[in-house]
């Protein structure tokens, strides 16, 4: 069923097909309403110069806005960036659709599944996490022209201390710049988030990607009394707890090291081959850095110490999840989420989170306490345009962005894009 829902608000002022017998239009005047303001809600691709609530999209994953009001989109399942303007016209930006930039086509520009964004100090560029393609991939508004920025290709761990341009990735699901100017990734199934820095350097700044005890004994921690060894190749930044033959296995995802260093955590990002798209990162004015780890079901926080602890949701017991959907009105550190994915802070302090499997959006006010703004967490649909967000279905959100008064929202599993006035 196609589902849109005109929304009369700059980028999106007057959209086509707003007018005579078309859909109700939806008030954004109204504190706390949900409207669609991009997609049909039908699974595809189609509406390219036309009216953006026409427009099919496949599992979209992330929005951002540029300073001028455009609204751009990572159509996720359509391998394509796309973008809404003020004329309410859905365009697109750069890729084909063809799964390209592989190491076999290395010059191909194409995008497989690109699931973030940000854009660069100029902000006249575009840099995307390039999620299957392994690599940042940077796009150049003006000329459309696409470049990489990071990553051969290779799905592996290599190049810690060396040219970005040449290291190795594991699907790359986040890129944000910090206060500094560092370009920061979440290497996802590496367990690790890595920096650029202006010189191009890349480097490990948290997490460690340790390859634990194989079965029987494992998977696990270390034996007791056994200390990760390094894998031989300099640049992998690979420990294993066996032999070193064990070296070409994938990090394992785990829990540990709140409340000390950064490089001493594990964490707990999806991987193989049925991944969802893994934790993003964002930092506040001070330098913290905050990031999402989903399998662990928590938000944690590294200060501009270095210094790890968690910022939302119940710690792991014995290494294992504490999933659910609990703690609306108290405490974020004694609250339950189900796969959290994306955040987003406002200037006022509140962090956005995307509570992916509970179908909801949730927020942490600057004392700690968390509250449901956007779907009925553990209700999956589509309902609730023109009225509460808080009475409103989703499924699946997995992008949330703070712009000016409003929330925006990738409906993932509604192929939908949707805003929540703030204040």
């Amino acid at each position: 069923m196609t589902r849109a829902s005109c929304f009369y608000l700059v980028p999106f002022a007057l959209a086509a097909g707003c007018g005579g017998d078309g859909p109700e239009p939806c008030d954004p005047t109204v504190v706390g309403n949900i409207c669609t303001v991009a997609g049909s809600g039908e699974s595809g691709y189609d509406g390219d110069d036309g009216d953006a609530l026409l427009a099919s999209m496949s599992l979209p994953q992330d929005t951002l806005h540029g300073d001028d009001g455009t609204l751009y989109i990572l159509d996720w399942n359509n391998h394509r960036v796309r973008k809404v303007g003020g004329d309410g016209i859905m365009r697109h930006v750069a890729g084909r659709g063809e799964l390209g930039g592989t190491l076999d086509d290395p010059a191909n520009d194409d995008f497989n599944h690109p699931s973030g964004m940000t854009f660069d100090p100029t902000r006249t560029k575009l840099v995307v996490a390039a999620w299957h393609n392994s690599k940042l991939r940077t796009i150049d508004l003006a000329s459309s022209a696409v470049v990489d920025t990071c990553g051969d290709g290779r799905r592996a761990y290599f190049g810690d201390g060396g040219p970005a341009i040449g290291a190795t990735l594991d699907l790359p699901a986040s890129v944000a710049y910090a206060p500094n100017g560092d370009l920061v990734i979440m290497d996802q199934a590496n367990q690790v988030i890595r920096a650029i820095d202006g010189n191009g350097t890349i480097r490990r700044i948290a997490g460690e990607c340790v390859i634990d005890s194989p079965p029987p004994a494992g998977p696990g921690p270390c034996a007791s009394g056994v200390e990760p060894i390094a894998c031989p190749q300099p640049g992998t930044g690979r420990t294993t707890c066996g032999a070193v033959s064990t070296c070409g296995l994938p990090c394992t995802p785990s829990y540990g090291g709140d409340d000390g260093p950064a490089l001493e955590l594990r964490m707990s990002q999806p991987f193989g081959q049925s991944a969802d798209p893994g934790g993003r990162i964002v930092f506040d004015s001070a330098g913290n850095l905050y990031f999402a780890d989903p399998v662990n079901a928590l938000v944690r926080k590294i200060d501009s110490a270095g210094m790890v602890t968690r910022f939302a949701g119940t710690a792991p017991v014995d290494r294992v999840p504490q999933f659910g959907y609990a703690g609306d009105g108290g405490p974020a550190l004694s609250a339950k989420l189900y796969n959290p994915v994306d955040l987003a802070l406002d200037n006022d302090g509140t962090m956005y989170v995307s509570d992916v499997y509970n179908h909801c959006i949730r927020a942490i006010a600057p004392g700690g306490t968390i509250r449901t703004v956007a779907g009925i967490c553990g209700d999956s649909g589509f309902a609730g345009d023109r009225g509460p967000a808080t009475a409103a279905e989703l499924k699946r959100p997995y992008g949330i962005e703070v712009d000016g008064d409003f929330l925006y929202i990738s409906d993932t599993g509604n192929n939908v894009i949707r805003a929540v006035r703030l204040r």
